[in-house]
């Protein structure tokens, strides 16, 4: 009997792109993309690139009218979550979505400029979740 091995790999997804934080502060100092922070509201509030739209991982999936027409780069702090909101939910972005490698903490890291403090763009996504579900 012929055993069959199967091999896994991880799926290409062509409206998803890995870039490094140079890259993506490039585009969006460019005006080319929006930044999509998807960690929680004190993390965001303690730090945070300027201009970034707060989108909780947990409420992601109600909250892509805020992204679905604008091409996005994904951070979380450290790539993890980001990863997982790129690659694990794909059929989120319309348009392209850059997962940042690093995070946030590359971010920082490379001395790129961060701000700190809830802001409007922190707070558009509990707008739009009490409009969506009446609270």
């Amino acid at each position: 009997m012929t055993q069959v091995i199967e091999s896994y790999s991880s799926p290409f997804y062509k409206n998803i792109i890995d870039l490094p934080p140079s890259m993506v502060r490039k585009l969006w100092k460019n005006g080319k993309i929006m930044i999509l922070d998807i960690r929680t509201p004190q993390e965001y509030e303690d730090h945070h690139i300027a201009g970034a739209i707060l989108a909780p991982l947990d409420y992601l999936e109600h909250l892509t009218e805020l992204f679905e027409d604008k091409e996005v780069a994904v951070v979380c702090e450290h790539g993890n979550r980001a990863s997982y909101a790129t690659y694990g939910m794909p059929h989120l972005y319309k348009k392209r979505a850059y997962y940042m490698i690093g995070g946030m903490a590359l971010w920082m890291s490379l001395g790129y400029e961060v701000e700190s403090g809830m802001d409007e763009n922190g707070l558009l996504w509990q707008k739009i979740l009490e409009k969506k579900f009446n609270y």
